[in-house]
């Protein structure tokens, strides 16, 4: 994604950082029997602080996928800590459509 990012943003005033990393890598999510919670993924995030001068106006996080919201969500919350009056969007190359029932739970993921 970040030599996609790149690519697109090579003749643009693109300010393209790799903030956030993971302490371990984890197994995909949608192979676990029990997603693991917002908070439980965040809890292995971390920001990069060699990238984190100056501090950006915005933080656009991009993902292939947009699933049920709880990676970005946890991206969110572990770059709002360090970057507290940035807005944070994100932007991704595709989106499962949810089942009915799973409606809610992304849109109080997402606080829409």
């Amino acid at each position: 994604m970040l030599q996609t990012l790149r690519v697109v943003g090579r003749n643009e005033a693109v300010d393209i950082r790799e903030l956030v990393h993971q302490r371990e890598s984890t197994d995909p999510v949608h192979e676990c029997e029990v997603r693991p919670t917002p908070y439980e993924i965040a809890a292995n995030y971390y920001i990069d602080e060699t990238f984190a001068e100056p501090v950006p106006r915005v933080i656009v996080v991009a993902d292939d996928v947009l699933t049920k919201g709880s990676h970005f969500k946890a991206m969110q919350m572990v770059l709002s800590a360090r970057f507290p009056c940035v807005p944070i969007k994100g932007v991704f190359v595709a989106r499962r459509v949810p089942q009915p029932n799973e409606l809610e739970i992304l849109r109080s993921l997402l606080d829409l």
